[in-house]
């Protein structure tokens, strides 16, 4: 894997052009850059540096950092007397580098910065790209001090793009966190399935397997991505790491947005056993607003596509991650209900439009 253009990156020099081999070939045989393929991957400098004015962190997931790089946001509650009344789940940003980067990531402030760069703020990984031992261990006893954190996320970047012994400590430590009652759930999200499957090395599979109940989270937003190499990946993770696999899609201006691509899609993930998980409606980051769907269209696309899925195929939500809120928003299904959708609550009460 070797960077392309370099320069096209954003100002803050994250999101750099990185574009593996195989998605190399993957571009060229689905339309070149302006294909579903290339949109999601070469720069486009002039339009990813369009509207600077708006925020770089809608989600407020820096001011959220409890330990290194562990971001606390949906939160539990534990009375006095230890009992836990809402369990609560933590985001992890173990790493900044990705296998290739998306141009729409909601952490393009943070993810790609070259090592040696650092930026003006305190989210552990502006920092530096890898957390040290002693850090790591910190998240641990951060996890283990409060019973209410019964699920952890891990995120970054891309954690299965880090070194393996990296990788192994961080893995471990959550797997003997399971073993000794203190966490329940392990999410991976990744995309180096997708964006480069001969990546996957046996020790890979063997690392994820010394989790209990591991959950995958694979990044796939067009039905090209589902290659043979990619089919091959998710069967040896689901036979070997006995993984549960779920999909993370994002609607995308030019890429999927359109009814019988996103039908295709789901379909196709169903039956090579990935539940479809979440549809995600584009973050509001300047680096990406060229890729949203205005929110009219897509609810007619959304509408349109349930109808015609079956029950397991139907199984993502089409949501919003609300900027300057709290909660995933699911948008409702079709036309069975009427039901006013230029306003929304999220999971605090705050009211939105949309």
């Amino acid at each position: 894997m070797s960077p392309n253009h370099a320069n096209k990156s954003l100002p803050c020099g994250s999101l750099p052009e990185v574009i593996t081999p195989y998605l190399k070939q993957l571009i060229a045989s689905t339309g070149g850059p302006q294909g579903p393929i290339g949109l999601q991957f070469v720069a486009q400098p002039d339009m990813e540096q369009a509207h600077q004015e708006m925020t770089s962190d809608p989600l407020h997931e820096d001011e959220h950092e409890v330990a290194p790089a562990l971001i606390y946001k949906y939160r539990g509650e534990v009375e006095q007397n230890g009992k836990v009344t809402r369990y609560g789940r933590v985001l992890w940003t173990v790493t900044r580098f990705c296998g290739s980067y998306c141009r729409f990531c909601t952490r393009g402030r943070e993810v790609g910065l070259p090592a040696g760069t650092t930026m003006e703020s305190h989210a552990r990984i502006t920092q530096e790209p890898f957390l040290t031992e002693a850090e790591i261990n910190q998240v641990f006893e951060y996890i283990k001090s409060h019973p209410e954190i019964n699920e952890v996320v891990l995120s970054g970047g891309d954690p299965l793009s880090s070194p393996r012994p990296y990788l192994t400590k961080i893995v471990q430590g959550l797997a003997s966190l399971q073993q000794a009652g203190h966490l329940d759930v392990v999410r991976i999200g990744t995309r180096l399935p997708i964006v480069s499957p001969h990546a996957m090395q046996e020790w890979h599979y063997d690392l994820i397997r010394t989790l209990r109940n591991p959950y995958i989270l694979l990044h796939i937003n067009h039905p090209a991505e589902v290659t043979a190499a990619v089919i091959a990946v998710a069967q040896k993770l689901r036979e070997t790491s006995f993984a549960s696999l779920l999909s993370q899609s994002v609607l995308l201006q030019g890429v999927n947005d359109k009814t019988d691509t996103l039908y295709e899609l789901f379909n196709l993930l169903h039956k090579h056993a990935i539940r479809p998980y979440y549809l995600f409606q584009n973050d509001d980051v300047y680096w990406a607003k060229h890729f949203t769907v205005a929110p009219k269209r897509a609810i007619e696309i959304w509408k349109s596509l349930r109808p015609r899925l079956s029950g397991l195929a139907a199984t993502a939500r089409f949501v919003i991650d609300v900027e300057d809120g709290y909660g995933k928003i699911p948008v409702p299904e079709g036309d069975s209900w009427q039901v006013d959708l230029t306003h929304f609550r999220d999971f605090k009460g705050q009211v939105h439009s949309w």
